[in-house]
């Protein structure tokens, strides 16, 4: 082989190593650069909505539209709805409608219904309404002060499994209008009714009766957060500008869930109440 052979093969085997040289670097950094995707996380609708016994404040008295409540209702597409002001086979609303069942129905959800007492030869109290299917429900009654003219309440608590195993409670709950003594009671039975279930997550919803300012709230802020900073008006449903509706959480809630979104829907006809919806993250 003569020199210029020679040279022009060393050439040729060190061009040869330095591409493997390069080659093996991208390699190496491709590699070193590579991220892993961010496991999608699920999302949880939660509602709380007073349905008014499915009575249009436009309409008479009796005149009951579940369709309209239901749509309202579908409007926020929630996986868990906290209904209040409900009735069970009443002379007002229909001796053979169960409202709570009805919305089931035209929803396509399970139902559970927590009486308060009873009324028009029936009962009135408070619902939850859930996609997942519930695997136990109970009642806690909430007592009034003698002499405020106020009528029982009642607190609905229903268990859930949601999509990754995670077991949950959620809670439905309706406050006295009168006075604020009644309100304090009912803050101090309602922590009561979930302490059983302080070690997982526990969702409120409810018509609560009492602004954000109201002193009660330090009783429920103990234990729970609202599920809103500013919180939007809720009542009355034709020019909403009082808030009185929330949606609230346990600590073990909180500490599991992230809230993404917290407002109404502009529902005017259905109720004299708007819904109000949180989509929460885990």
């Amino acid at each position: 082989m003569n020199k210029s052979n020679l040279y022009s093969m060393k050439n040729t085997i060190k061009a040869f190593a330095v591409a493997a040289l390069l080659i093996g670097t991208s390699c190496s950094k491709s590699k070193e650069n590579k991220t892993e995707p961010e496991t999608s996380k699920e999302t949880l609708r939660v509602m709380s909505y007073n349905i008014h016994i499915g009575n249009p404040p436009s309409e008479a008295a009796g005149v009951v539209k579940l369709e309209a409540t239901a749509n309202a209702i579908k409007q926020g597409n929630p996986d868990l709805v906290a209904l209040q002001e409900v009735d069970k086979f009443t002379t007002r609303s229909g001796i053979d409608l169960d409202q709570a069942k009805k919305l089931a129905e035209l929803t396509g959800m399970n139902y559970y219904f927590a009486k308060a007492l009873d009324r028009s030869n029936g009962e009135y109290g408070v619902a939850i309404l859930s996609k997942f299917p519930i695997k136990t429900s109970s009642r806690y009654s909430l007592p009034v002060n003698a002499g405020t003219g106020a009528e029982l309440r009642v607190v609905g608590i229903i268990q859930v499994e949601l999509p990754n195993g995670k077991r949950i409670y959620f809670v439905s709950t309706h406050f006295d209008h009168l006075a604020e003594s009644n309100r304090e009671l009912h803050a101090r039975e309602l922590l009561k009714a979930i302490q059983p279930y302080k070690d997982s997550p526990v969702i409120v919803g409810g018509d609560f009766n009492m602004p954000p300012t109201s002193d009660t709230w330090n009783i429920i802020k103990t234990e729970m957060t609202m599920g809103c900073t500013t919180c939007p008006s809720t009542f009355p449903a034709t020019n909403p500008n009082t808030t009185i509706d929330y949606l609230l959480l346990n600590k073990q809630a909180s500490g599991y869930f992230s809230i993404k979104s917290y407002q109404t829907i502009a529902e005017r006809y259905a109720s004299d109440h708007v819904p109000i919806i949180a989509e929460l993250q885990y």
